[in-house]
């Protein structure tokens, strides 16, 4: 389905929705997320001492507390979809004053403060039209300021949609994952200069496709345009999907998972 025919609005409430209902067990679940936020950080830049930092998508709290220890003492604001997992971050952390939460899509953030440095991790895949996004985070940052982030690409959990859509063709998920040649584009268009992109692939395996299926909804994985189609899945079909799963990608004695990580470092011009 093509990114014009997705309701923004819907879709955003729909991921809201799942990620706060896996909010009590994202954090633990989320060892990709944790492993992919922990690589983004090495491509931070140096920031005035006085800085304001802006983090889209906090979760848990998995990128902020790098964040915090790369730039100590800086004012940090952050923002998600979910107030759940905003709360989550602030018990789990201990939030000082120095950390500002707001419950908020990206693209309604005012643009009355300009930052120096944007970073999001595992995030903004989330977000369709992606370009919007982008554009906002772009309007976002003060001339020369810089974007860093890293986000889930086309190919990451293929071997789920093959599987779904082997089982049930007629119930196709509405969306899709970004391309490394979307993004890029994305970028250009809002004006944005990449100095550095990266992708790798990470496979990860699971003891059983059942456990694999529990492990992604407990992530929060499994809501929006991307992971749901207008009909869902019914129990014979989920079950026929868990079989056809651990029949064609088996990993020692479970099954494999891929997920295609891109990391982009980009700057407005200017400053």
């Amino acid at each position: 389905m093509p990114a014009s025919s997705i309701n923004p609005s819907k879709n955003t409430m729909a991921i809201a929705a799942r990620f706060s209902a896996a909010s009590g067990t994202y954090h633990e679940a989320a060892a990709v997320q944790r492993n992919v936020a922990e690589s983004l950080g090495r491509f931070f830049p140096d920031v005035p001492p006085t800085a304001h930092i802006l983090e889209i998508g906090c979760g848990t709290g998995v990128l902020t507390a790098i964040v915090r220890r790369r730039y100590p003492g800086l004012w940090i604001d952050v923002v998600d979809v979910s107030a759940r997992m905003i709360a989550q971050a602030r018990t789990r952390m201990g939030f000082d004053n120095r950390i500002r939460c707001r419950v908020v899509d990206l693209r309604h953030v005012p643009t009355t403060r300009l930052y120096p440095l944007i970073v999001s991790s595992s995030s903004l895949h989330w977000i369709n039209p992606l370009e919007e996004g982008l554009a906002k985070m772009a309007a976002l940052l003060e001339p020369g300021g810089r974007v860093v982030f890293s986000l889930m690409t086309h190919g990451t959990l293929g071997e789920l949609r093959k599987c779904r859509l082997r089982v049930a063709p007629h119930k196709t998920p509405a969306g899709s994952l970004p391309t490394l040649r979307q993004v890029r584009h994305g970028l250009r268009y809002a004006g944005l200069t990449v100095l550095d992109d990266r992708k790798e692939i990470r496979r990860i395996e699971y003891p059983s496709a059942e456990l694999f299926l529990r492990h992604i909804h407990d992530q929060g994985l499994t809501g929006g345009a991307v992971s749901t189609s207008c009909l869902p899945l019914n129990r014979r079909e989920l079950l026929e999907v868990i079989k056809t799963y651990q029949a064609s990608y088996p990993a020692g004695a479970g099954v494999v998972a891929s997920y295609h990580v891109a990391y982009f470092v980009a700057r407005k011009s200017g400053g």
